[in-house]
């Protein structure tokens, strides 16, 4: 366990930018370790968009963790995302609730981003960031590439947002 507050590592801002090219203000990012289980993103508090992280599994760099964490951090990732496209994260959670089916998509529909709830796109991005890395997904890679607003790049920062991407 590394700090109770800290800033995203350069390798964490790596797996970001890799995921979310230069969409999100990494800068920003700042992880709070708390003493419950489950992560959440707090929303845009004192200029700063908080990850709020289970202490016990909050690690000293996320880089270096299993990729099945590093998909949470990007799913968490998704939702500062989010905040600083102005979603109240609050409202959009309890429109969106919290059972297994707020987290479900359907890997063979045609789907709009903006049509998905904020936990339907998080659960996206953190399978497509699985997918990239050969693990299995839902959904195809084609899929991910038409439905997520972001073109994964390997090199950092030289990620667009991808022009083919639904609106």
């Amino acid at each position: 366990m590394g700090p109770i507050v800290r800033a995203l590592t350069q390798a964490e801002a790596g797996l970001a930018r890799e995921a979310f090219g230069g969409a999100l203000r990494l800068d920003m990012v700042r992880l709070i370790a708390w003493p419950f289980r489950r992560a959440f993103v707090a929303g845009r508090w004192f200029g700063r968009d908080w990850i709020v992280w289970p202490h016990r599994s909050l690690v000293a760099d996320f880089a270096a963790a299993s990729a099945q964490v590093q998909g949470v951090l990007i799913h968490e990732l998704t939702h500062v995302w989010q905040a600083q496209q102005g979603v109240n994260l609050l409202w959009a959670k309890l429109k969106a609730g919290d059972t297994a089916a707020s987290y479900a998509y359907d890997p063979f529909a045609m789907h709009r981003w903006e049509a998905l709830n904020i936990e339907q796109q998080a659960m996206v991005m953190e399978h497509r960031f699985h997918g990239l890395r050969g693990r299995s997904t839902p959904g195809s890679p084609a899929f991910y590439a038409a439905l997520c607003p972001f073109e994964p790049k390997s090199e950092p920062g030289t990620c667009a947002p991808s022009r083919d991407a639904p609106s």
